[in-house]
């Protein structure tokens, strides 16, 4: 076989079913081998290559899987680095794949050549240059399983063109699955004790929960915890659905848009139970007066988060899957009647706020709510970024892991519209629904000629204000409302989604926007629905930056 041919043998054992990608000439070989397999592998050309890098993270979210991208050198290769950023912050298994000029021309600035072997490397997990045919199955066989095993994140193969032209000599024989073993994690002694103290004595417990819980999937696992010991718990961005929203214990999400209570109860707590976080600043606020009455005890799989911002009391680090099945067995059967009634009171006094909207105007708070009611657990919410993904994660609640799609640490505004397609390609009997802001949308607005192309039933629903919503509230809020450079010249929505084959929707009413959603249901294909938000909202709760969690701003 070809390097090309075995390398398609090789996918197809792992389990590859879906391609993302842009084809090229240094990948065309490969694009070429592909044409054997058409009935078994789909091949979704999107029409940006960072579309296509985003659209298989959006599919890896939602399978838990690696899922896999294709690229040609040059500019098409150093068009994904944005996407492999995002994903590496996100902790998101990828593999990409991407054409490189003969080896013989590597250095020699050939045409579309780019060393993307070190240009990658500071945003994946790990790079691989093939240079012999007769190493490609050994060489994808290690990226898959690099790419999901610890922490999850993205990987990449650069395959030069006349390596995939190469016959491979003795073709190894194709290794069969490998079997999980058995875990052998042990906790260290007297981080257990201290744990186990910390557990018994604690009067105002706080369960933090981040997007480890749900790529390791032991969700299940945080309820039981949270039920056994009584604990509110509290959920970064990403790790909005690993426990319910509407569970009697969530305070829904912390940090800089996170809820009154839920800052508030961190800052009075006297344990945080932290599980698959990484501390981040957006989360923390001013880091000296974090948590300042707490015992941290964190769990976690990357040793490099350890002890990199927080100082944590007890660290357990290892896989989630392993240390919380043993962690149930310290947790003691109890209760915090006081802490709880305590908790219930702060919600009762500081809810979330609905603003008013003028006349012609929807309020974002209030389009999500009716949005939420329209929605099952099993569907999948994707936003872009900006105002719109804030709000969407206080006001419209997720309550199963992988239903919530956003880009967290890298805030990539064009995350959003890729990704969604990547994940109704994951999740075709159930519906994907893009919160998107006008501004974030038009980054990637080309793949709506990839939803129409396959008819990839995409719900896109976005909110209008005109501009960069969160851009112009940090320059009303802190740079003496000098607004500058955020106003956009938007296009109509729905005629260019029409254009493309996409019926299109435009409501600026809340009974609009009720008759809309109803309407979207029946249309099977891809639809747009364009919401005109107001221009001068400001979304709240907000801790400006540098600013303690106990400086909440309510709005």
């Amino acid at each position: 076989m070809t390097g090309a041919e075995l390398a398609w043998k090789t996918l197809r054992q792992l389990g590859v079913s879906v391609v993302f990608g842009v084809p090229g000439g240094a990948i065309l070989p490969l694009v070429d081998a592909m044409v054997a397999h058409q009935d078994a592998v789909d091949f979704i050309v999107t029409r940006h290559e960072s579309a296509a890098i985003h659209a298989a993270d959006g599919y890896a979210r939602v399978t838990g899987r690696p899922a896999l991208a294709l690229a040609t050198s040059g500019p098409g290769g150093t068009n994904v680095i944005t996407g492999l950023a995002t994903a590496m912050t996100d902790s998101v298994p990828l593999v990409l794949i991407v054409g490189q000029v003969p080896t013989t021309l590597i250095g020699t600035d050939a045409f579309q050549e780019a060393d993307l072997f070190e240009m990658t490397m500071p945003v994946v997990k790990h790079s691989w240059r093939i240079t012999r045919a007769q190493d490609v199955d050994r060489i994808f066989r290690q990226a898959y399983k690099m790419a999901g095993e610890g922490r999850p994140g993205p990987v990449v193969v650069e395959f030069p063109k006349n390596i995939q032209f190469e016959e491979a000599e003795n073709v190894p024989a194709l290794d069969a699955p490998t079997e999980q073993t058995a875990s052998s994690w042990h906790p260290e002694p007297l981080a257990w004790a201290k744990a186990q103290a910390y557990l018994k004595r604690a009067q105002r417990p706080v369960l933090y929960v981040g997007g480890g819980v749900s790529s390791s999937g032991t969700s299940e696992w945080i309820l039981r915890l949270a039920e056994r010991y009584d604990c509110p718990v509290t959920t970064t961005l990403l790790g909005l659905g690993a426990f319910p929203a509407n569970h009697i214990l969530s305070l829904g999400m912390l940090g800089m848009h996170g809820t009154w209570y839920a800052n508030t109860a961190m800052q009075e707590a006297d344990l945080i139970v932290a599980c698959g976080v990484r501390f981040d600043d957006r989360v923390t606020g001013k880091l000296d007066e974090f948590a300042p009455k707490a015992r941290i005890i964190h769990m976690e799989v990357d040793p490099a988060e350890v002890n990199k911002l927080v100082h944590p009391d007890v660290v357990l680090q290892g896989n989630l899957t392993d240390i919380l099945p043993r962690f149930m067995e310290i947790v003691p059967i109890t209760k915090h009647p006081l802490w709880r009634a305590t908790v219930a009171e702060w919600i009762r006094e500081h809810p979330l706020k609905v603003p008013k909207a003028p006349v012609g105007t929807v309020a974002s708070a209030q389009a999500l709510q009716i949005i939420a009611e329209s929605l099952d657990d099993e569907d999948v919410v994707v936003t872009e970024v900006g105002q719109h993904q804030m709000w969407t994660a206080l006001f419209l609640p997720r309550n199963l892991p992988r239903r919530f799609l956003t880009s967290g640490g890298a805030g990539t505004m064009g995350y959003g519209f890729p990704s969604s397609l990547g994940a109704k390609v994951a999740t075709p009997d159930h519906r994907v629904i893009l919160i998107a802001g006008d501004g974030s949308f038009q980054m990637n607005l080309q793949e709506m000629a990839t939803l129409a192309q396959y008819q990839i039933g995409v719900r896109i629903i976005v909110f209008n204000n005109a501009g960069h919503g969160m851009v112009r509230q940090w320059q009303d809020l802190f740079h003496g409302q000098r607004r500058y450079g955020v106003r956009l010249f938007n296009p109509d929505f729905v005629k260019l989604a029409e254009s493309f084959g996409i019926k299109g929707f435009s409501v600026n009413t809340v009974e609009g926007l009720k008759e809309a959603l109803t309407v979207a249901d029946q249309v099977k294909g891809p639809v747009l629905l364009e919401v005109t938000v107001p221009e001068d909202e400001h979304v709240y709760p907000m801790v400006p930056a540098g600013r303690s969690l106990s400086a909440v701003l309510e709005g």
